[in-house]
């Protein structure tokens, strides 16, 4: 029945990483084609909240593992041990990364005077990095997923990675390529 519980709660934590992530690169594809300043301070404000979510997220997500790691699965499958190794780095990606920037695009949005978002703004809003960090992180979120589910060896989780890895960085190039409303 505690196996149940905990894979319960870390099944919850990972639709609530999944809904912030979502609500994450909604605010940030509205901040890329909003027309006026005022839109775009809400959705920043919008993912600079959500976004500063994900680590509360993670301790759902984190915690239950562990029990179901200890008790049942062990720690000799790749799948595991990858999968824990690329949730770590995504909590600390997150606020490095993507926290900084999202605060640093409303920062910009609070100091703009104009009504429509200046080339700066919108520059700052076109962030490639930022873009390149949301987009892979959820890669690597739906490769764990998928993990969890197949259960591959070694070759196969680090062939899941690197194919979550250059999605990331393709579909965030393919975001950024299009022109905003802006332009």
């Amino acid at each position: 029945m505690l196996y149940s519980i905990m894979l319960f709660l870390h099944i919850i934590g990972t639709v609530m990483m999944f809904i912030a992530v979502g609500l994450t690169i909604t605010a940030m594809i509205a901040m890329l084609y909003s027309k006026k300043t005022e839109t775009l301070r809400v959705w920043a404000a919008l993912a600079v909240k959500v976004d500063g979510l994900l680590p509360f997220s993670v301790i759902i997500i984190f915690l239950p593992a562990l029990y179901l790691v200890i008790t049942t699965w062990g720690w000799h499958a790749a799948w595991i041990n990858l999968s824990l190794a690329a949730l770590i780095v995504m909590t600390f990606m997150g606020p490095a990364i993507n926290l900084r920037r999202l605060k640093n695009i409303l920062k910009a949005a609070d100091a703009e005077t104009a009504s429509t978002p200046s080339a700066p703004l919108v520059k700052t809003v076109q962030d490639r990095l930022l873009w390149i960090s949301v987009i892979t992180m959820t890669a690597l979120a739906v490769a764990i997923v998928f993990l969890m589910t197949v259960k591959l060896e070694m070759l196969g989780s680090l062939v899941t990675f690197g194919v979550a890895i250059v999605a990331g960085y393709m579909i965030s190039a393919l975001i950024l390529k299009r022109p905003s409303l802006n332009n």
